[in-house]
């Protein structure tokens, strides 16, 4: 799945991948791994959007793109949801981050 981000994840083509009915498959998904199979996506683009927010180089559209997102709303809906902060505020913070002590 993390291969295919920026691809239209569904159900059934995910379930095809791995030659299951649509309905197996989610069932199957939920009772190995404890969430649903949108939820595991919507978990692998968080991640993926996360580090490249923090990363600071790309424009938040292409993060949300990259990410598969659909917009960069539904990508900042996510994060509010899941981080409790927006990309922005998570970008400014990784800028502002103090540096690191040194060792003497």
């Amino acid at each position: 799945m993390r291969a295919h981000l920026a691809e239209p994840l569904t159900i059934e083509r995910l379930a095809e991948h791995v030659a299951m009915s649509p309905r197996n498959f989610a069932r199957t998904f939920m009772a190995e791994m404890g969430i649903t199979p949108a939820k595991a996506v919507e978990r692998l683009c968080l991640e993926t959007a996360r580090t490249a927010v923090e990363m600071g180089r790309l424009p938040l559209e292409h993060i949300a793109e990259a990410a598969g997102f659909d917009d960069p709303g539904r990508m900042r809906r996510a994060f509010l949801r899941a981080i409790g902060q927006p990309p922005q505020a998570l970008r400014r913070a990784a800028r502002y981050q103090a540096p690191k002590a040194r060792h003497r």
